[in-house]
């Protein structure tokens, strides 16, 4: 058998675990995750390689039912990042039945012209005959060349899971270079970074009208020291003043977990700059949600 490789999408709702799926194949954290829903917002490209295959992961936003411009946005990456592909990795949760929203969805995944593979995700947090009864009803739908069932927290099924994907990859040469493991610049890595900590320390409506965009990056070698700064975008004022916090608590400390994850991701010391600005209703406003997301 020769070299395979190819592009795998990994494609399901919202919150049902790709990115962390993703981070547990790579052995490393590669995307960010939280425990709400939509945290992903654009197509990244995760690139595992071994001496005998590269799998090109395709990170999506969560398929969801658009409640704004910006998740009708999100929406639409998620479906533009199945053109071209070679492999759809569907992942889905075990409730013992189709989900009523994949119902609505898999006919299109059905009529992508390459492998389909399920992958029930939270298989030890499954009750009773979970697991089994949703993966008949799934095999029943006649969509996917295979069904496995994994635990992406956990790390089980994890090796079948990859051995199945590697399967159903075309033979071909490397996509990317050897020891690359994302397609996306610094610059981007370094907002998803912040933008993980404002998800994980702010509530509600925060996090989903709430942008990053790095401003500028500077690197000084002796010593070494990387300053980045950054600007933090909310939708209106009251917003503003909860990312901030009383007396710049919130976003010190949005800084100061942004700033040790950064320095153990870069290797040296990292002096980080956020500043916070109102864009008013930027999450309605196409021209907006583009630049802002960089979608």
């Amino acid at each position: 058998m020769g070299y395979k490789a190819g592009t795998v999408a990994v494609v399901g709702k919202a919150n049902v675990g790709k990115s962390t799926f993703i981070n547990a194949v790579m052995g490393r954290k590669v995307v960010i995750v939280s425990d709400c829903p939509q945290t992903t917002r654009n197509r990244i490209r995760c690139i595992y390689t071994t001496p005998e295959a590269q799998v090109v992961f395709v990170d999506t936003p969560g398929l969801h039912q658009p409640v704004n411009k910006l998740s009708a946005h999100l929406l639409r990456t998620a479906f533009r990042a199945l053109a071209g592909v070679d492999e759809v990795a569907y992942m889905v949760e075990p409730t013992g039945e189709v989900d009523a929203y994949d119902e609505t969805v898999l006919p299109r995944i059905k009529a992508l012209p390459c492998a389909k593979v399920l992958l029930v995700n939270k298989m030890d947090l499954a009750r009773g005959n979970a697991l089994p009864e949703t993966l008949l009803a799934y095999e029943k739908l006649g969509i996917f060349d295979d069904l496995v069932p994994i635990s992406s927290t956990r790390g089980k099924g994890l090796d079948r899971a990859l051995a199945v994907i590697v399967h159903h990859l075309p033979e071909g040469e490397p996509l990317f270079p050897e020891g690359m493991a994302t397609d996306r610049p610094l610059e981007f890595t370094v907002a998803e970074l912040i933008r993980e900590k404002i998800f994980q320390l702010t509530y509600q409506e925060i996090p989903y009208s709430t942008a990053v965009v790095v401003d500028r990056i500077e690197e000084r070698e002796a010593p070494p020291l990387v300053s980045i700064y950054a600007t933090i975008y909310v939708a209106r004022d009251s917003q503003k003043a909860i990312v901030i916090g009383s007396g710049g608590a919130k976003l010190k400390e949005i800084g100061r977990l942004s700033r040790l994850e950064l320095e153990a991701l870069l290797g040296r010391k990292v002096f980080l700059s956020l500043h916070v600005t109102v864009r008013p209703k930027w999450t309605e406003d196409e021209t907006e949600i583009a630049r802002l997301t960089g979608e």
